[in-house]
């Protein structure tokens, strides 16, 4: 999700039933530093539920009325810069997120994200999070992969609850910087996480509302029917949606189901409705290039589909390589809106 959760992509989310967003993952030393980066995240966050000025509650708005909280997510291993860097922000966000789950390789070499799970770094973790909850008012929450061993997994959820941690998102694989969405996730640890803060008192769901942390799951999700399967087996309060909502920003839209058993709806439709938010929202950036990015995931990904037919896939892989050159050929402003006109007129 680096560089394409941008604000067009995480209105688009909210309209189609996305309950919270995050920001993409900014490193503290780098917003402390760097005042454009600083500026364009807090006009960013004017869609939130806690911004002085919120384009949400704007009656002139085509989002108005509909919830948006924004959440940012932040990356360090220095409290000192995560505290400065979250009270720069926290006038405007609606959360603060500790990101513990970055599995790239930039982050191993940084020692940051899903780098810091190791128990020996899990003082510094409460710290970090400590730091971060009593330095602003608004809730902090964390995203955590698998510790090594991941039986420990729930033991760590525990110290960040302590530490202040409101909200424990659980992507219950381990870290690493290729194929690391290798195989499924094992919900089960989200399941031991919940029931370790449950033993703990530290719990909050439908039916412990006094607990001071909830649990949210992130993982083994390619459409609205696995997003109800992943409730019922895990008794989340949530489910955490990454690399198949840029797929299909519409996931969280049960209704829109294709006829022929496809799990999401014409691929032109979802691309139009991005790029006239973009056009809506042009005082917020969005950069050509994070914008070929979206259309690349809506328009080119192969569905989650329930057809088996080897000649109706074949031609969407044929289907998709023409498209990425399409839109690969996209240099400029005016070259997209060509490419709307000629390629986004009639479903995909």
């Amino acid at each position: 999700m680096v560089g394409q959760s941008d604000v067009a992509f995480r209105l688009q989310t909210v309209r189609n039933g996305a309950t919270s967003t995050w920001t993409q993952m900014y490193m503290a030393p780098e917003l402390n530093s760097d005042q454009v980066m600083l500026e364009t995240l807090r006009k960013s966050l004017e869609i939130g539920t806690n911004a002085p000025i919120n384009i949400i509650s704007d009656r002139d708005s085509s989002l108005f009325g509909q919830s948006a909280p924004q959440i940012v997510q932040l990356a360090g291993n220095d409290v000192q810069q995560l505290v400065e860097a979250a009270r720069k922000v926290a006038l405007f966000a609606d959360a603060i997120d500790l990101n513990l789950g970055c599995p790239q390789r930039h982050a191993e070499q940084g020692h940051y994200g899903a780098y810091l799970l190791s128990k020996q770094d899990w003082p510094l973790v409460t710290e970090l999070v400590s730091g971060l909850a009593q330095a602003v008012d608004v809730p902090v929450t964390t995203k955590i992969r698998l510790t090594v061993p991941k039986e420990q997994t729930a033991e760590l959820a525990v110290l960040l609850a302590q530490a202040g941690s409101s909200l424990v998102t659980v992507h219950p694989r381990f870290a690493s910087s290729v194929r690391r969405r290798k195989g499924l996730a094992d919900l089960d640890q989200v399941i031991q996480v919940k029931e370790a803060l449950r033993s703990e008192g530290l719990l909050r769901c439908a039916d412990r509302q006094h607990g001071d942390t909830a649990v949210v799951s992130n993982g083994n999700v390619r459409c609205w029917e696995d997003v109800v399967s992943n409730l019922k087996s895990t008794g989340a309060s949530g489910v955490m949606v990454g690399e198949s909502l840029l797929e299909n920003p519409r996931l969280f839209q049960p209704s829109l189901l294709q006829t022929d058993g496809s799990v999401r709806p014409a691929s032109s439709e979802m691309a139009r409705e991005y790029l006239d938010l973009r056009n809506q929202h042009q005082h917020f950036e969005s950069p050509l290039k994070v914008a070929k990015q979206h259309l690349q995931s809506i328009l080119c990904s192969i569905p989650h589909t329930t057809s088996n037919d080897p000649d109706s896939i074949a031609q969407y892989h044929r289907s998709a390589a023409s498209m990425t050159q399409h839109i690969k050929s996209i240099q400029t402003e005016s070259d997209l809106t060509h490419f709307r006109q000629q390629h986004l007129t009639q479903q995909s």
